[in-house]
This record gives structure tokens, C-alpha cells and sequence, in this order.
């Protein structure tokens, strides 16, 4: 019988399921290798030595507690080939970044052909340790024993990896956009899988570079979306996707090149990709048109290039007079007070480029110009809620705070707070149904109507009902409000409020905790014009604090799924029960933040609190 260790047994388990992985992926990759493109072959010769990688692992784990001679043999075997192809796959890595920062051009293969002579040294020293074991050796038990050379190795390799990182980064910031931030998972990962393989006699390294080779894959079936494939070069998609990234501040584009191309095309594409592709992004406007967007500031530098493109023209005409080629470019650089997408705009409107790519520059600025007015309804609904804190500061007998945080441009959410004389305050939230510029549009006559209703001296109950029989007669749209209005007499604490399907309040009586108050609720606005509405009477004492806020408060959300919850917020607000209003809000709002940790939200978060302090502070104020 064959005894495996249970480390082994764990290994192959491992190695089996990364080689299934490597395969699958393998197969996918078959049609990568078919482009024109060398890096993308490179990346299939990657994805194909990871595989064999796998492989080479699974036998040599299954081997490990053979007590034969012979196994011990193949277990050394095993092991240096595993040692060569981690570095082959280093160097493959390395090979596919140099190919991606200095195009496909032969030269940079002898121009950067002493970079890799370490890697040939360490390669004989693998085969040599097959006689001598300087590298490492494996001792009776078939366990694997690194020798100090072993360590030395693995930081040329390091060294290697982290060089690689290095020239990603500079390959950044050439591009007209972050594209190498997208294999970061893939530099980490491999990483990883170098430093942990080292120091460990069974195998989970293996995993650092399946998901790394995973990762790289789909960012580059991503960007292959966007190659065009007569020219090798970026399609019109392309170029669309540079105007999103320039609206939206994430592109830091600074000069362009218009080049239109005449005679034979292919030639053309070549010296465009030999000469271009290292400066920055080449774009394929037109049949004949192209254009190259790059970070460069200077325009000596684009001067420069342009002088490297009729380089290369004269050199092949000279060669090939037969079939001579044309290349006619023209530089243009972003000033300094113009932002990206201006620049890409006024560059598409100069005519340079035909009737179809204009149409994508007046779709991209129609898009512009409806979220410049979506900022603007956003300003404008902000500026119709009440924003100066404290909003009396002549009156001592309370102390108010709110916030309103709309989940997108504009939301449906709002508060308002307003003497309705010299001893009554009324506060009012509430929540319309729906996101967007219907849902502000709703708002603010939802808002007008309860407010107009207030002042004219009706109870809670009694404006709700008014405002409920007037937004039911024009609501084709079939929306609703939920709300809570209460009216505060402010020299005896005592008050009235009417809760129109809103969230439960929370109080906290003087030294006491908060808690929500549950109890039965009236219907929602805009539903029923037969509803009917009725009043809860309250009474607040010195040091009373009420807290009340819309649903997007408890129904924040981490990860799509959790939620924030009525219990979170109660424990929220009792770190700090004595806390003035605005630290109370601020409290909330930073624990929904964090819970969310980034998630996107679906609703307005709003809330507003009420910390009572009697008519006795307004005598001593006095």
C-alpha cells in the first residue's frame, strides 16, 4: 500500500482542481493566440506553461513518503522543473509587460536582451543542482531542504516580479487611462504565490497563479473588445469609452494626434503600431483616419513622434517603391484650463474625422449637458430645505439638527422645520415613492402643500388629510409620500403628531436610552382620497431627545444583502444617548457609512433630531 501524507493528499487535491481551472482556461485562450498580436500569444504560452505547471505539481506531491530510490530521483526531477518553469513563467510575465509598454517592435527584444541574462544563469544552476544539490535537495522522507542559494534565487526572482510591477507602473502613466491597474490582482497574486511556494514543503502557491492568470484573462478579453482587427488598433468603441472616462474626471488625456493614411494599409498599420503604441492609446476613427491619445504634456515630445512617423515612412518608401505608403498627421495639446473631455470634443469637431464620429461627440455632450442639469436640479432641491444650523439661535428651548444625503443626483426624501408662531414648532420628514427628478418634482409640492397647511393653523392629522385629498386628484403617476408631521408647543413640551405609513420615531427620556416607538400608523399620502388621519398626542420634559429619519437609514445595505436594521440604529444612537443632534446625526450617518463599506445605496438616507431642553433655559436666557 502507498502511504501519502495528509499534506500531500491536501496538495494534490489542490493541484487538481488548478489544473482543471488551467485547462478550461487554455482552451479559452486558443483563440487569443490566433491574433495578431505577440503579447497576446505570449499570454497563451503563460496560460499553457501554468497548465504544465499543474501538472508537474500533481505528480510530484503524489509522490512525496515513497521510501523507493527511484522516487527520490524523480522528486529532485520534478522539483527543478518546477523551479525552471516558475521562472519561465517570470520571465513570460516580464516579456508580455516589455511587449505592452514598447509595442511588438523586434528591437526591444536585443534592447532589453541583458535584463534577462540572470534568468539564464539561474536556469543552469537548476540543471547543475541535478548533480551536485547547491540549490536544494530532498532528504530520505522525500522532504524538500532549500539550500542558502535557494533563497538567493527566489529574491532574483522577486527582484524580476517586482521590476515587472515597476514597469506597469510607468506603462500607466503613458496610457490615456489607468488600463494596467486592472492586472494589479494579477501582479499580487503571483506574488504571493513565489514568496509562500518558498517556504513551504506542500503546494498552495499554485493558486496564487491560476487566479492571477484567471484575473489577466478577462481583463484582457475586456480590452479585446475594443481591438479592431483589420488594424491590430483601438476600434470607434474605443474611442466612446475615452468620452465616458473624460465625463465622468477619470481621464487625464493631454495631447492627440490625427493621422489619415494613404497606399498600402498594411504597411500602414505596422509602422502606426511600431511607432505609436508605446506613446499612448491609437484609435481607429475612420478607414483611413486614426488618431492617438496620449498623457504626454509636452509638445516637443509630440513633435518628436510625428518625426519618428515620417521616419519610418521615408525608411519603407525607400525599401518599397512600389508600394509606398502616405502619412499625414497634426498635433493638437490640451490647455491648461481645459478639462479632458472638452479637449477630446473640440478635437472630434475639427472635421478630422468623419460625419459618424461626430455623431458620438453630439451624443456624448447631450449626455454632458443633461447631467450639468441634473447637478443643477440637485442644488436647487438642496437650496428649498432648511440648511442653517442652528436655524433659531435666539431661541434657547430646543436644539434642532437635520441631513439629507440622496442616493442618486436627486431624491425624493426631505424635512422641514418652521415656526408656525412664537410658541409652536412644527417638524416635518417624509419619503416619496420613486428615485430621480419625479421623485424631486413630488417632493417639492408634497413639501409646499404640508407646509402651507401647517401655517394656516390645522393640527397634524388635519393637514395630512387636506394634502392627501390634493395630491390624490392630479397623481396619474401613482405615487406616494410616507411622512411624520408633529407640531411642538414649545412652552410646555406637550405636542401632537400624525405618522403617515413613516418609519417608527425614536425618544429618549432624560437619562434614559433611546428606543422606537412602535405603534399603530396612519395610511400613506397620495393613496386613498376617503383616508382619514388621526393624531397621537407626546410630551417632552427637559433633556427629551426625538430622532426621526426615512427607511434609507435602516435599509442601508452591505453587499446587496444586509441590512443596517432598526436594532444597529438603536445601538448607534445609545453610544452617546446625551449627545446634541448634530453629533447624534453624524454618529448614524458615519455607522451607515461604514457598514456599507462602499456598497452603492438605493435610497435617500435623511434624519432629523430634536433635543428639548424646557422654557426654563429661555427665562434664564433671557
Amino acid at each position: 500500500m502507498i502511504g501519502i501524507v495528509p499534506e500531500a493528499v491536501v496538495s494534490c487535491y489542490i493541484d487538481g482542481a488548478a489544473f482543471l481551472v488551467m485547462f478550461l482556461l487554455l482552451l479559452l485562450s486558443e483563440r487569443i493566440r490566433k491574433r495578431r498580436s505577440a503579447s497576446l500569444r505570449t499570454f497563451f504560452h503563460l496560460c499553457l506553461s501554468v497548465t504544465v505547471l499543474c501538472v508537474l505539481c500533481l505528480i510530484c506531491h503524489a509522490m512525496l513518503k515513497q521510501p523507493a530510490p527511484w522516487c527520490h530521483t524523480v522528486a529532485v526531477a520534478f522539483r527543478t522543473l518546477w523551479e525552471l518553469l516558475i521562472l519561465w513563467v517570470d520571465a513570460l510575465w516580464v516579456t508580455y509587460v516589455f511587449r505592452k509598454l514598447y509595442g511588438e517592435k523586434k528591437q526591444c527584444h536585443s534592447r532589453y536582451r541583458l535584463f534577462f541574462l540572470p534568468f539564464a544563469a539561474v536556469a543552469v544552476l537548476l540543471i547543475v543542482n541535478l548533480f551536485t544539490g547547491i540549490v536544494f535537495t530532498y532528504s530520505a522522507e522525500n522532504r524538500f531542504e532549500p539550500r542558502p542559494l535557494y533563497f538567493a534565487i527566489t529574491v532574483i526572482v522577486l527582484f524580476y516580479f517586482g521590476a515587472s510591477v515597476i514597469i506597469a507602473q510607468r506603462y500607466d502613466k503613458k496610457s490615456s487611462k489607468r488600463r494596467f491597474m486592472r492586472v494589479t490582482p494579477m501582479l499580487l497574486s503571483v506574488g504571493a504565490a513565489v514568496i509562500i511556494q518558498s517556504f513551504i514543503s506542500y503546494d498552495i502557491g499554485i493558486l496564487g497563479f491560476v487566479v492571477g492568470i484567471t484575473l489577466l484573462y478577462f481583463s484582457m478579453v475586456n480590452e479585446m473588445h475594443f481591438v479592431d482587427e483589420e488594424s491590430g488598433m483601438y476600434n470607434r468603441a474605443y474611442l466612446g469609452y475615452l468620452f465616458d472616462m473624460a465625463l465622468a474626471g477619470k481621464s487625464d488625456i493631454s495631447s492627440a494626434m490625427v493621422l489619415e493614411v494613404s497606399g498600402n494599409l498594411p504597411a500602414c498599420f505596422e509602422i502606426l503600431r511600431e511607432v505609436l503604441h508605446k506613446n499612448g492609446d491609437v484609435i481607429r476613427a475612420e478607414s483611413n483616419k486614426f488618431m492617438m491619445f496620449s498623457s504626454t504634456p509636452s509638445r516637443s515630445t509630440m513633435q518628436y513622434i510625428s518625426s519618428l512617423v515620417e521616419e519610418a515612412e521615408d525608411k519603407y518608401n525607400e525599401a518599397h517603391p512600389d508600394s509606398r505608403v502616405q502619412i499625414t498627421e497634426r498635433c493638437r495639446m490640451r490647455m491648461a484650463d481645459e478639462d479632458p473631455f472638452a479637449f477630446l470634443r473640440n478635437v472630434m469637431d475639427k472635421k478630422e474625422v468623419g460625419d459618424e464620429m461626430r455623431g458620438i461627440v453630439s451624443m456624448i455632450t447631450e449626455l454632458d449637458r443633461l447631467d450639468k442639469e441634473l447637478k443643477l436640479a440637485a442644488d436647487i432641491q438642496i437650496s428649498m430645505l432648511p440648511m442653517k444650523f442652528p436655524p433659531f439661535p435666539d431661541r434657547k428651548e430646543f436644539d434642532l439638527y437635520a441631513s439629507m444625503t440622496p442616493a442618486k443626483e436627486v431624491g425624493g426624501d426631505f424635512y422641514d422645520f418652521f415656526l408656525v408662531d412664537s410658541d409652536h414648532l412644527a417638524l416635518v420628514i417624509a419619503d416619496v415613492s420613486g428615485k430621480g427628478i419625479p421623485a424631486a418634482l413630488f417632493m417639492t409640492v408634497s413639501k409646499t402643500l404640508i407646509k402651507n397647511q401647517l401655517m394656516s393653523g390645522c393640527d397634524p392629522a388635519a393637514a395630512l388629510e387636506r394634502v392627501n385629498v390634493q395630491l390624490c386628484e392630479r397623481n396619474s403617476s401613482m405615487m406616494f409620500v410616507t411622512a411624520w408631521v408633529a407640531v411642538l408647543e414649545i412652552s410646555t413640551g406637550k405636542g401632537l403628531a400624525c405618522n403617515a405609513g413613516h418609519e417608527n420615531p425614536g425618544l429618549r427620556r432624560a437619562g434614559e436610552g433611546f428606543e422606537l416607538l412602535k405603534y399603530r400608523h396612519n395610511v400613506f399620502l397620495g393613496a386613498n382620497m376617503r383616508a382619514k388621519f388621526t393624531n397621537r398626542e407626546f410630551e417632552l420634559h427637559p433633556g427629551d431627545t426625538v430622532f426621526v429619519y426615512t427607511d434609507g437609514v435602516p435599509e442601508a445595505t452591505h453587499d446587496g444583502c444586509d441590512l443596517f436594521g432598526p436594532e444597529r440604529l438603536t445601538e448607534t444612537l445609545n453610544l452617546n444617548p446625551d449627545a446634541d443632534p448634530e453629533a447624534l446625526i453624524r454618529s448614524v450617518r458615519d455607522a451607515v457609512d461604514r457598514f456599507a463599506n462602499e456598497t452603492p445605496q438605493f435610497d435617500d438616507t435623511t434624519m432629523l433630531c430634536l433635543k428639548y431642553y424646557g422654557p426654563r433655559n429661555l427665562e434664564n436666557g433671557a
